[in-house]
């Protein structure tokens, strides 16, 4: 209805001088009250949530309509004096809602004593506290949300109404310090976005033992957390994040039978571990614990929660000193992975396929130990940093498909050439697989001793590297011998640096997929080891290096798709197995195995780069191809057995006769298995 049509629409209802409940809400409704709503003199319930009505509430007919008792006003244009007063004699007035409203100060009403109880009340911009809230005593919801209000928390609110329910009164200015009573009723409590403070009641699991949300996020709480949150044994929601609060989170906030379903305590003083060994947490769905100073394991319960979608541990103190080799490939972990930067003896990290971003962190290059770098699959950009060439112990290092930029470090060249892997780890190592719990209630840095058994435990150490169009799992003895590098499908530029050719005990190096520039170094003809050269995909300009003849363990090489020119390398002893696919996608390339001769002289091409889009290579196959042929063929197939079936009345009859013996058969074999 809009503001043109209001009074007609009003004209019938006015009439219903008996009616005792009216619902216009969301309507859109436009405009002033009419003045025959006051024939409705029988009405309890008029709710006009959520419409467009505007005029003052004191002059309007609903103060004339002493047998309300539900006034619901939410969102609309209408003004509302803070005082009240024109509802003054609404003896049966018990719920007022009228957030998202104007709120009118009244600097000269006089002082009045209400003959009304209310049992809800919600307000907005309101600026003060409504003086007649002094004589409610049976509120059940209180709302001042938003309303900027200053002054010293009103603790007397809460003291003067034993029944509240839901208490709301974020996003004022409340200051001072909290003295909450009893309230044995109440169910949800959010004072957050103020300034109290002082420290939290030390019985506050007591006063509130039905509570099942409290927010008290963004004020200037301090001391130290309860200990009694546990006896809450309904808490669902608990935010506290934003204050000043210390101490360890008690052992009873996660206990058996817990509710627990959102738990936030970002950026205060907390320390200590973050759950003991027994913690139920089989309904926590969110927990924000950054920004505090927790340290020790992270507990096997954070793993093992079943419905646990949001986790952040960020900015704390968990020091995995002694963490060895972390898997954790293919999950959907995003963020920075900065958790791990003290862990100086990290050998082995697994990080493939996940959502991580930002840039590769430079503390990698001051772990020293680390041999195996797998970060394939990740949202990481930013240039490789040269710090990570200090980690000279690196013998894989996977950082393909991420979104990484800039040149390629010449001090790459110095990495793989020490430390070869430990193979056989004794159990000192975390447990991942299945989660399993072997003698600790922790999934990081679990030490499981067995010396008095005399058992010699050994750990699995594998490694994932894509080498040769295929991916490998590498462990045991192989492992030992392995090395690799694969930087491909990225935006990586400028020149393929001669350093490389010095990383001679590297058995995979992948370039491919990229925008570089320039010759392919002829020192890649020291790589003696190499089995896998690929560098397919970028801007490459010159001839192919005579001297890579020299590289007899090669099985896969290619530079499709670049601008190189010139004679393909003479078909001796490896390279005389390469194929066409091998060279493709550089026109003024010519010799076998392409079905170009040489001719005596050809310009310098422009040629544009090839359009790069990466995708994995570990298959020869053009995969959609494929599924499209075999659809087709499939269809042709179905098709001719189908006209076939038709033509023919014999291999018809032939064709019903085939089912219809099959169906009897089964039928046969069935029934006399039920017999059995």
């Amino acid at each position: 209805m809009y503001n043109n049509y209001l009074l007609d629409q009003f004209i019938g209802l006015c009439d219903l001088k008996y009616l005792e409940e009216l619902s216009l809400s969301r309507n859109k409704i436009i405009g002033r009250l009419p003045a025959c709503l006051g024939n409705l003199t029988f009405l309890r319930v008029i709710d006009l949530t959520d419409n467009q009505f505007t005029g003052n509430i004191a002059s309007s007919t609903l103060s004339s309509l002493l047998s309300l008792e539900y006034l619901l006003l939410a969102y609309n244009n209408v003004e509302i004096p803070i005082s009240f007063e024109s509802f003054a004699n609404h003896s049966k007035l018990k719920f007022v809602t009228a957030e998202n409203n104007s709120v009118i100060l009244q600097t000269n009403s006089i002082s009045w004593i209400p003959k009304f109880q209310l049992e809800a009340l919600t307000l907005s911009n309101c600026s003060q506290i409504p003086s007649f809230l002094h004589y409610q005593l049976h509120l059940r919801l209180l709302g001042l949300s938003r309303c900027n209000i200053g002054g010293d928390f009103p603790n007397w609110l809460l003291q003067n109404n034993s029944r509240l329910g839901e208490v709301y009164l974020d996003g004022n200015e409340f200051t001072g310090s909290l003295q909450l009573p009893f309230l044995p009723n109440l169910e949800a409590l959010d004072i957050s976005n103020n300034k109290i403070q002082g420290e939290l009641p030390s019985n506050i699991g007591s006063i509130f033992p039905k509570l099942s949300g409290l927010i008290m996020s963004n004020n200037m709480l301090e001391g130290l957390f309860p200990s009694n949150f546990g006896d809450m044994e309904d808490l669902s929601w608990l935010d506290l994040s934003y204050n000043k609060l210390k101490g360890e989170l008690p052992t009873g906030l996660a206990r058996k039978g817990s509710k627990l379903y959102l738990l936030r305590l970002s950026n205060n003083l907390l320390d200590g571990e973050i759950f003991p060994v027994l913690a139920n947490i089989n309904n926590l769905h969110y927990l924000y614990l950054d920004g505090n100073n927790f340290s020790g394991p992270i507990p096997q319960t954070l793993v093992t929660a079943p419905f646990l979608s949001s986790l952040d541990l960020s900015d704390n103190n968990f020091a995995f000193q002694y963490l060895k080799h972390v898997h954790l490939s293919k999950n959907k972990l995003q963020g920075e992975f900065n958790m791990f930067s003290n862990s100086s003896y990290l050998k082995l990290l697994d990080l493939r396929e996940n959502n991580f971003s930002g840039s590769i962190p430079k503390w990698l290059g001051s772990t020293f130990d680390i041999t195996i770098l797998l970060l394939k699959g990740n949202c990481l950009q930013g240039i490789i940093p040269p710090l990570l060439c200090h980690a000279t112990h690196l013998r894989m290092l996977d950082i393909s498909h991420n979104n990484l930029s800039g040149p390629i470090p010449h001090c790459l060249g110095n990495i793989t050439q020490q430390a070869p892997i430990t193979v056989e780890l004794p159990y000192r190592i975390f447990r991942y697989v299945g989660f399993e719990k072997f003698g600790g209630d922790s999934l990081i840095n679990i030490e499981y001793s067995m010396e008095s058994f005399n058992l010699n435990i050994y750990a699995r150490f594998i490694a994932v590297f894509t080498t040769k169009y295929n991916t490998y799992s590498y462990e045991g003895g192989i492992l030992s011998y392995m090395s690799g590098v694969d930087l491909s499908c990225n935006q990586l530029s400028g020149e393929i640096p001669k350093e490389l050719g010095n990383l001679t005990e590297i058995h995979g190096l992948n370039l491919s997929h990229n925008h570089l520039t320039g010759a392919i170094p002829s020192e890649f003809s020291n790589l003696q080891n190499i089995e896998s050269l690929d560098q397919s995909y970028n801007n490459l300009t010159g001839r192919i290096p005579t001297q890579l003849l020299k590289l007899t363990t090669l099985e896969v090489f290619t530079v499709a798709h670049n601008n190189l020119m010139g004679r393909t390398p003479q078909r001796s002893a490896q390279f005389a197995t390469f194929n066409e696919s091998s060279y493709e996608g550089n026109p003024f390339l010519c010799g076998l195995p392409l079905n170009i001769s040489c001719t005596e002289s050809k310009e310098i091409p422009i040629y544009p780069p090839a359009p790069n889009f990466c995708e994995d290579d570990a298959s020869f196959l053009d995969m959609e191809s494929f599924y499209i042929a075999f659809l087709v063929a499939y269809a042709n197939v179905v098709v001719a057995v189908v006209v076939v079936l038709w033509v023919n009345p014999y291999w018809r009859n032939v064709w019903f006769y085939f089912v219809e013996s099959f169906m009897y058969s089964c039928y046969d074999f069935f029934a006399s298995k039920r017999s059995i």
